[in-house]
């Protein structure tokens, strides 16, 4: 077995994309050090004076950590810098008082990139990595050298320039695909055409490192090529965030790593369980939501919708979900209740989310009210359909609906500034007893924070959104959400709807019925 190194460089790559700010940065740094990540790259220093600063405070906080499982060893903090003396000198001051890390120096090696950037041949070019490598490493306690664009550089002269790099003391030689351009089978090769002719990394004196770019769509397979073929670390990116179309993700490699362990033979230390976590923090910290396709972190990845599939799963849940997948995943397993849906389907969904059992009539009538409907049916459409055919449990009077929503902005300025404020007003009823309405209200400093404490004005037993995911598009929103209630239930919904507040109000609804079903027990 041949364990991976991994290199996050989400606070570096993803921060050129999405500008962090330096508590956010420090905080990501410590939950990937807690989630086993080797190395933790966080910036380039001399950006400016904020980014330096984030950088030694990080390296100082990641100084005193010990990795998960093993007290012998630390995360190391990484940065990266320029390949000039003056610039190399003032980023080695990140790392003053004893504090070990990883300069990264990165230099291009394609021609292209050499002639327009720098105006140097590649001989030129030979010699100042020899002179950078040479005088950080008197600096620090490692220096690594990155090749940039190295996937359209010349295969000789790359050689050339990572023997000069191992010569002169780098214990670290980067190659990246910066324009995501190889393909696995490319990766795979010129890995080995550099681990076979560069003695000290097969020695392990040396390191090889892989960065891919993933402008066409092969970051993790070219990433997991290269290790295959010999590369020792894996540099890569919380969900991919990095300049342009992003670089390798970090949970999806560290999955593939994982799952394929027996065949490859290669492992990392790598804790599973820390991931959604860090995934969400990140998601966060770029101001964006989960994608809904995202391997191992969308929404949508978990979701079952087709009857095939929904039978499937009723009989044994490897039929459509891989098994030590599960570990690695962010979002919660949903069933989908549409009119792709089955009997089948519908009989889990009532047993998942309502604690019911239906018998194969009602299941079938359900379904084909279900069929009828051209939208999601969630769990109080689904009560209703139920109500309406004289099957729900008898102690139950009937789900909570909505009879009428009103959500308006009354603050002075954005929704997150000082004195905004969201205010919503609903008026609810039990379906099928227009006698019983309540009113209810809330206000917030945002439509979430509005409609929770609507809903806690209707009961104390109210859910929580625990997260929210928000797309829209052509004046439509569809949300997704879990909710979370006193009773430690947690229920993952999705909705479209006009307004974010409203469909709020509505898994809000779904929640709060869905719990109130199942405590009247499974008696039909």
């Amino acid at each position: 077995m041949r364990r991976i190194t991994i290199f996050d460089t989400t606070l570096r790559d993803g921060d050129q994309a999405f500008n962090f700010g330096g508590k956010e940065k420090l905080a990501l740094a410590l939950a990937l050090a807690e989630a086993g990540v080797d190395v933790i790259e966080t910036g380039f220093p001399l950006s400016g004076r904020i980014d330096f600063e984030i950088c030694r405070t990080a390296a100082r906080e990641l100084q005193d950590l010990t990795a998960p499982g093993d007290p012998c060893c630390r995360p190391l903090t990484a940065v990266m810098c320029r390949g000039l003396p003056r610039d190399i000198a003032e980023t080695a001051k990140v790392f003053s008082g004893g504090i070990s890390g990883i300069l990264h120096i990165s230099l291009p090696v394609s021609r292209i990139h050499i002639g327009a950037k720098l105006g140097k041949t590649e001989g030129e070019l030979i010699a100042l990595a020899r002179e950078a490598v040479f005088f950080a490493a008197g600096l620090v306690s490692e220096v690594e050298l990155g090749a940039e664009d190295a996937f359209r550089a010349d295969r000789d002269f790359l050689l050339e320039y990572c023997r000069a790099a191992v010569d002169s003391g780098a214990r670290r030689i980067n190659i990246a695909d910066t324009l995501g351009v190889s393909s696995p089978g490319g990766a795979g090769e010129l890995t080995g055409f550099l681990c076979s002719r560069v003695p000290a990394f097969a020695s392990g004196r040396a390191l090889l490192s892989i960065h891919c770019h993933n402008d066409l769509g092969l970051a993790c397979a070219n990433t997991l090529a290269a290790l295959e073929a010999g590369c020792g670390q894996a540099e890569v990116s919380v969900s991919g965030m990095g300049e342009r179309a992003g670089n390798a993700a970090l949970e999806e490699v560290a999955a593939n790593i994982d799952l394929r362990s027996r065949e490859t033979g290669l492992y990392t230390g790598l804790m599973p369980e820390q991931f959604p976590k860090i995934i969400r923090l990140a998601a966060e910290m770029a101001g964006s939501a989960l994608s809904l396709m995202k391997p191992l972190s969308g929404w949508n990845t978990r979701s079952h919708s087709s009857g095939i599939h929904q039978q499937g799963l009723s009989k044994n849940t490897e039929t459509y979900s891989l098994p030590g997948l599960e570990q690695w995943m962010t979002a919660p397993e949903r069933i989908v209740l549409s009119r792709h849906s089955g009997r089948v389907g519908t009989a889990l969904f009532a047993e998942r989310y309502c604690g019911l059992a239906l018998d194969g009539e009602t299941a079938a009538l359900v379904t084909e009210k279900i069929k009828n409907n051209e939208t999601l049916t969630g769990i109080t459409e689904f009560l209703c359909i139920l109500s309406d055919l004289g099957r729900l449990p008898a102690a139950f009077p009937g789900p909570l609906v909505r009879l009428s929503f009103s959500g308006s902005f009354t603050g002075t300025g954005s929704g997150i500034e000082s004195g905004a404020a969201w205010q919503v007003g609903a008026v609810l009823g039990v379906y099928g007893a227009a006698q019983r309405t309540w009113e209810i209200s809330g206000a917030g400093t945002s439509e979430a924070a509005a409609v929770s404490q609507a809903l806690r004005n209707l009961c104390d037993r109210a859910p929580e959104f625990s997260r929210i995911a928000l797309n829209g598009c052509g004046g439509r929103t569809r949300l997704y959400t879990e909710m979370v209630l006193p009773s430690g239930n947690c229920y993952a919904l999705e909705r479209i709807g006009p307004s974010a507040a409203e469909i709020l109000l509505l898994c809000g609804l779904d929640a709060l019925n869905a719990e109130a079903v199942r405590r009247q027990g499974r008696r039909m």
